[in-house]
């Protein structure tokens, strides 16, 4: 199989766990500290063996790993954000918005990393500025207006989280292998997600769950889904060019929106109706093009 359809496969399979998400979120559990339980302890079940199989090379600096647990704290924090807006949210709007943040990236690398941006990747940053606004903008009651979600500002508070995140691994991959940046950050996710959702209450949530067995079997599903597309994201990363990968990944709203819009029409109530009104949808879907056609863009030419 070659990097390209690896890449490819990978991004499918990342798509189909932010859907899953969506649907465990949404219509299987009661609120997102019932979702993040089972969630946070599955994780660490199957990342501790990781970070035995992986441990750290002998000498590893103490300020490199605690860079690259500071990393995984803010992927934890920008992960809970986009699940809390995956609650309540659809799929199809959020995931686009959160997916922008490479923006966050570029702008980050200039003072940071001593990077660039040319006019070219200018545009694109716009790009995707503006399909941000189209996909979170939404009608204002019965008026003809169009307003933006307050959740778009939530997303772009994790957008600039995970961005930060990306910086600081950036640095610390110098020195570490990327197993050992996959295991820290999982475990950091994990212990957040536990952090919060060990509650007495939540418990008690879990217990009066409809169908335990599917809940619980479509998370193990999600999980692996989520195992097997970083496994193939890695592979391709490592046998083909990473800009390349990095634009066929950058298509995951894109990936999104078309399972979305199949499971509508397929399953119906699988996930949140888009909202009703031919113009908006219109709205939704050029701005996933507009922001996955950036982001491309950006990471062609970075």
């Amino acid at each position: 199989m070659s990097w390209f359809f690896t890449a490819l496969l990978a991004t499918a399979l990342l798509s189909m766990v932010n859907i899953l998400d969506g649907h465990l979120l949404q219509k299987r559990f009661p609120s997102l500290k019932a979702f993040i339980l089972p969630v946070g302890l599955l994780m660490v079940i199957y990342n501790i063996p990781l970070a035995f199989a992986f441990p750290f090379a002998e000498g590893t600096p103490s300020d490199i790993i605690l860079l690259a647990v500071t990393a995984g704290i803010l992927r934890a924090c920008s992960v809970y954000i986009m699940l809390f807006a995956l609650k309540t949210e659809e799929v199809s709007r959020v995931i686009p918005i959160y997916y922008s943040y490479p923006i966050f990236v570029s702008l980050m690398a200039v003072p940071l990393l001593g990077e660039s941006i040319g006019l070219l990747r200018w545009l694109a940053i716009l790009a995707v500025v503006g399909g941000v606004i189209l996909v979170s903008a939404r009608k204002n009651g019965n008026s003809g207006s169009f307003r933006l979600s307050k959740t778009t500002v939530l997303l772009i508070l994790a957008g600039l989280l995970i961005s930060g995140s990306d910086i600081i691994n950036k640095h610390v991959l110098d020195v570490i292998t990327f197993w050992n940046s996959y295991w820290v950050s999982s475990i950091c996710l994990a212990l957040f997600l536990l952090a919060v959702a060990l509650r007495r209450g939540v418990f008690s949530e879990l217990k009066g769950l409809t169908k335990p067995v599917l809940c619980y079997s479509l998370i193990v599903l999600d999980e692996l889904f989520l195992f097997g597309g970083m496994l193939l994201l890695l592979w391709s990363i490592q046998h083909g060019p990473i800009s390349l990968v990095s634009a066929i990944s950058s298509a995951r709203p894109l990936f999104v929106l078309v399972y979305a819009f199949l499971l509508m029409r397929l399953i119906p109530g699988f996930l949140l109706e888009w909202p009703a009104g031919r113009r908006l949808r219109i709205f939704q879907i050029c701005g996933v093009v507009l922001t996955v056609s950036g982001i491309a863009v950006m990471n062609l030419f970075s």
